[in-house]
Parts: C-alpha cells; structure tokens; sequence
C-alpha cells in the first residue's frame, strides 16, 4: 500500500513540476535573447506566466517530496520520466490544439518502458538506512558543476551543444538533489530534517539545477531535445545514488540487467521521440500563424 500511494504521489509531482516548467518555457520564448544568463531571469521573473507556472512547480514539488519520504529514490525518481508525458499534454492544452497521435504514441511506448523497468529492476528501500557516503554525492555535484559551467561559459560552440551540456548538470543535480532529499526525509520528524545538512545541501542543488535549466530551456526551445536529456539523466543519477548512498536494492542478476538497460532504451526512445514531434509541431504551429522564429532556430 506505501508503494502505491508513493507512485501515485510521484505522479503527481510529475504531471505539476513539467507543467509548471511548460508554462515557465512558454514564459521564456516570449522574450527576446538576453545578453547574460543573470538579465534572462531577470526578465522571466516579471512575467506572470512565469509565476504561474512557479506555483504549480511547488505544489508538485510537495507531492514529489512526499513520495521521497514514503518511497526510495530508485522508485519514485524514475516517474518523474511521465513529466515529459504530462508536460506534452499541457503544452497542447496551452496551444490549443488536440494531442498529436505520433505523441501519444509515442507517450504510450514511454509509459510502457518506464513501467517495464520497475517491474523488472523492482527497487525496495533497505531496512535501515545505511548513513549516506558523501563521495558519491560530491564526485556528482562537482561533475555536474563543470559541465553546467562548460554550457554557460561556452560562447563560440553551437546552441543545441551549449543546451545539451546545461541539460546534462540540469539533471545531474536534480538527481542529485533527489537523493539528498530522501537522506533528510529519513529523519525521525519533519523539524530534524529541515535543519540536518542534507536538505540544506538539496537547497544548493536544486537551485543550481533550477538555474541551469533555465537556460537549457531557452536555448534548446527548438534545437536540442533538452527536456528528453534532463528527463533521462536525472532518473539515471538518482538510481545510482539510491544504490551506492542509500543502501537500496535493485535486481541486479545479469538477465535482470539486461531487461532495464532494454526498458530504458525504450524510455530514451519515447522521450526522443516525444521531443522531435514537439518540435515538428511547434515549426508547423509557427508557420500557420506567421510567427517569426528567433535568429537562432
């Protein structure tokens, strides 16, 4: 019964988080290319939209971190893939059309390969939590760091390069902010937890995810597949955390390894796929109406 309510509570927290980031991307195509990452958030945090779409992230946020508290890592984070599901949905409600088939179809295949891969990898929480081993939970931070700095710093290489390395420390710290959230809500009450240095640490994290994600979004909006790469890298940090940090169990017999690399190249597939139909249709959606794409699209 835990289980279930975690993955319905992680549902939740998916299908908030992607369409509070829809609506925080709709409010970030609507300005012009900023000069700095700092004059970018400058401008989106005028927008109502923006806040709009904020306040939705926090709600899903909560029954993301309700699902930390009830669930392991290994389990609720690979949900938060059917974002890019829920976020397709709401971008079709918010442009007034109906849900393109390919996308469906292609949401169906994600659905099925992410479900495909806890059935099989079938992630349990240990008995006791081991106490957390703080080199892994550096080496990925530090990682994550170089590669966001590498995408924000690197102004004579391609967009579409620049947003795929800002999405890869986008979900290498969202990853790792997971775990360091799961490590506080571990703690015997909520006042323990608030204070202990992991969910201190998560706040840091997350931040420096949230921030680089906002300028994957921008940039990536039509060239590179960004909420496919953060949607991926996320699940895949928060996994291997959950297990070298958390002590949890995922099957790990050379069939059972075979069967998840298999459901998640599906997942990859789906998302992939999801993406590049997006894309397609938001070109399509901007011809019909004689918008003009940005200088760099």
């Amino acid at each position: 019964m835990t289980v279930a309510i975690a993955l319905l509570a992680a549902l939740v927290g998916a299908a908030g988080i992607s369409t509070g980031t829809v609506l925080q991307q709709r409010a970030g195509q609507e300005i012009d290319e900023p000069g700095s990452t700092r004059e970018l958030l400058a401008r989106v945090l005028r927008r109502r939209r923006w806040w709009a779409g904020q306040a939705v992230i926090v709600v899903g946020f909560g029954s993301y971190a309700y699902a930390l508290h009830l669930g392991p890592v290994a389990l609720v984070q690979p949900v938060l893939v059917t974002g890019l599901v829920f976020g397709t949905i709401a971008s079709a409600a918010l442009a007034g059309r109906r849900l393109d088939r390919r996308l469906l179809g292609a949401s169906v295949v994600c659905v099925l390969g992410l479900a495909a891969f806890l059935t099989i990898a079938h992630p349990q929480a240990p008995a006791v939590m081991p106490t957390p081993a703080v080199g892994p939970l550096v080496a990925v931070g530090l990682i994550a760091g170089f590669v966001g700095v590498l995408g924000l710093r690197g102004d004579g290489w391609s967009e579409p390069l620049r947003a795929t390395l800002l999405a890869l420390a986008t979900g290498g710290f969202y990853g790792l902010t997971a775990t360091l959230f799961a490590t506080a809500l571990a703690a015997s009450n909520l006042v323990v937890a608030v204070v202990s240095w992991p969910f201190a640490a998560a706040l840091v994290t997350s931040l420096c995810g949230w921030t680089f994600s906002q300028r994957a979004l921008h940039l990536g909006r039509l060239n590179a597949p960004v909420n496919a790469v953060i949607g991926t890298t996320d699940p895949a940090v928060a996994v291997t955390l959950g297990v070298l940090v958390l002590g949890e169990w995922v099957r790990t017999t050379p069939l059972a390894l075979v069967g998840q690399v298999l459901a998640a190249a599906v997942v990859v597939a789906g998302t992939v796929a999801i993406t590049r139909q997006s894309a397609a249709l938001l070109d399509t959606d901007r011809a019909a109406s004689g918008e003009r794409a940005p200088a760099w699209g």
